[in-house]
């Protein structure tokens, strides 16, 4: 038997009625392989949930269907209400979602401020004819850097593969937010990072939270989730096997879960 969120009683009061995204009995196949099998889950504004599962349990494929990178092969998705009738990244973007992940995302060989302002560079006019807007890139992306706590060190014309991991992912998300973005998906962002990076990237995916963003947070770290988020959902060879507030069960019991491969644990599940 799964263990469910029921959506009501158990919401933190911070997020609303409406699901921002909901996943309506979505199912995804790559010929014999189903990837997806019949997965419903909504998540909400002002919402920090935990995607939780072990390799190949289906949190990848369920954040691409999310982002527009692939269709699924049934069901429905809806953002704030409407259907999602054509899957594809710009109409993600355009709806204000951002995916913030290790390993992309960023151009090592660009500048920090052409990286901030990449796929979305500002142009000036001369004469009618387009130039890059430079000075707009250095001011805006040096407010960035200030304000998101990068070391006073960093120059916004420096090639961006100067920056350590932590403060790599602390640039994407500083980037997510100030281009006024609803959800920020982060897939496995605290890889490879020092315990005081990891630290600033929690840090901040709570603050995310607090501003009322929806924020969906991967990652095969149970214990390390079950302290930020507000609800932890996990997969299990592509079916959801657990959707509960985080205070409903210990990190130990939905540890359990996973490695029991989807069983729910009897007694002495809940969070003491």
């Amino acid at each position: 038997m799964k263990t469910e969120y029921d959506g009501e009683t158990d919401r933190p009061a911070a997020v609303t009625k409406k699901p921002l995204i909901s996943i309506k009995n979505v199912s995804l196949s790559y010929g014999n392989f189903q990837a997806l099998a019949d997965v419903s889950v909504d998540f909400y504004q002002g919402e920090l949930v935990g995607l939780v599962g072990d390799n190949g349990a289906g949190k990848t494929t369920l954040i691409r269907i999310i982002s527009g990178m692939i269709p699924p092969t049934a069901g429905e998705v809806y953002f704030d209400g409407a259907r999602i009738t054509k899957f594809h990244p710009k109409k993600a973007i355009d709806l204000g979602l951002e995916c913030i992940q290790q390993t992309i995302g960023i151009c090592d060989n660009l500048s920090v401020g052409r990286n901030y302002f990449l796929g979305r560079e500002p142009i000036k006019r001369v004469f009618g004819l387009p130039f890059l807007d430079k000075k707009k890139i250095r001011e805006a992306s040096a407010k960035v850097v200030h304000d998101f706590g990068l070391r006073d060190s960093v120059d916004v014309d420096d090639e961006i593969a100067l920056l350590s991991g932590g403060e790599k992912q602390t640039f994407k998300i500083a980037r997510a937010v100030t281009f006024r973005n609803r959800v920020i998906i982060m897939d496995e962002p605290t890889n490879h990072l020092s315990v005081r990076e990891r630290a600033r990237v929690n840090e901040l995916a709570v603050q995310l939270k607090q501003q009322g963003l929806l924020v969906i947070y991967i990652t095969h770290d149970i214990f390390q989730i079950h302290r930020i988020a507000d609800r932890i959902v996990i997969l299990e060879n592509g079916r959801k096997v657990t959707d509960v507030p985080r205070d409903a069960m210990s990190a130990e019991a939905l540890e359990g879960i996973i490695r029991d491969g989807g069983r729910t644990p009897g007694k002495g599940a809940k969070a003491q």
